[in-house]
Order: structure tokens, then sequence, then C-alpha cells
């Protein structure tokens, strides 16, 4: 078998790896009058691919994803961990944002996640009820390995990775 017919499933695994050993995402939002802002927050991930963060009311983040419906995240591997600083590996997507009401299927479901996670913690956020859980749908995404090793994410599951520039060796 050929280097390029094996390639894409070695980096799809990769990338998929990648997303399991990361615990928190960084967030891209857009506040009042139009301006960005930064943030952070916890997730877990579904099956689907879809992330989740349940978060204050409270946090200016909240209020600015349940305004737009837009948000952009970024996972990426810790300083001390990269080759180089230049190049760190790194997933991030433009999501959609939905707000899943307290108490439904799917709100039990990915709760469960969460428990697994931080059972205690979680334990007192469910009683807070200014927490909400957001559901980030990811639309579009870049995985980043390294210098010249950007690959576009797509697919129904976010799980179809091609290669930015197909000349380039992997």
């Amino acid at each position: 078998m050929n280097k390029s017919a094996t390639e894409p499933n070695k980096i799809t695994i990769e990338y998929l790896t990648f997303l399991t050993k990361i615990s928190s995402l960084h967030l891209s939002t857009i506040g009042e009058n139009g301006q960005p802002e930064s943030s952070y927050a916890p997730f877990v991930i579904d099956q689907n691919n879809n992330f989740y963060i349940y978060i204050s009311s409270l946090a200016r983040h909240t209020g600015n994803m349940l305004d737009d419906g837009r948000a952009g995240i970024m996972l990426i591997e810790g300083e001390e961990e990269a080759e180089n600083i230049f190049a760190r590996r790194r997933v991030t997507f433009e999501c959609n944002v939905e707000l899943l009401e307290r108490e439904t299927q799917d709100w039990r479901r990915i709760m469960l996640l969460f428990d697994q996670r931080e059972p205690k913690l979680m334990e007192t956020l469910r009683s807070l009820m200014d927490f909400q859980l957001l559901r980030l749908r990811a639309k579009s995404g870049l995985f980043v390995k390294g210098f010249g090793k950007t690959y576009k994410i797509s697919g129904a599951r976010m799980d179809e990775l091609s290669h930015v520039n197909p000349r380039k060796q992997n």
C-alpha cells in the first residue's frame, strides 16, 4: 500500500487522539460593540465530536455566545510539550452555539460525561442555577501539527481531514 493511501488514516487517528488529551478549550466570542473577547472553559466531547461547556451565565463569554450564536474555539498543546514554540499542535473550529435545556435527555447524557471527569465539583455546579450547558457544534476546522502540516477538518462528525497543501510532505 502506498503512503498516500495510509497517511490520512494516520493523521485522523492523531487528530482524534489529540482531542482526548486536552481538558479545556480557548474561546473566542464577540462582545459588546462587536469587540472580540477571549476566555476558556473545561469541556467534554461526544461521539459526534460536538463540544460541550458548562458555564455560568454571569460570565461575559456566556452572554456573548447566546447573543451571537457563534464562537471560535482552540485546543492547543502545552508549551512544555511543544517541539517548537512557533508550531504548537492545535485544533481550531468555527462553531455554532446552542443552549441545552436543563433536565432534558441530552442535558443528562452530557452531564454524565462531566460527572466522570469531576464528580464532586459537578455535584456543586449542578445546584447553581446560573450554570448553563452549551453545545458548540463545529462547522469547519483546522488541525495544525507543525510547519507545513495543516489539515482542513470537515464532515458531519468533523473527522475528515485533508492536507491544506497536498504538495507538501507530511
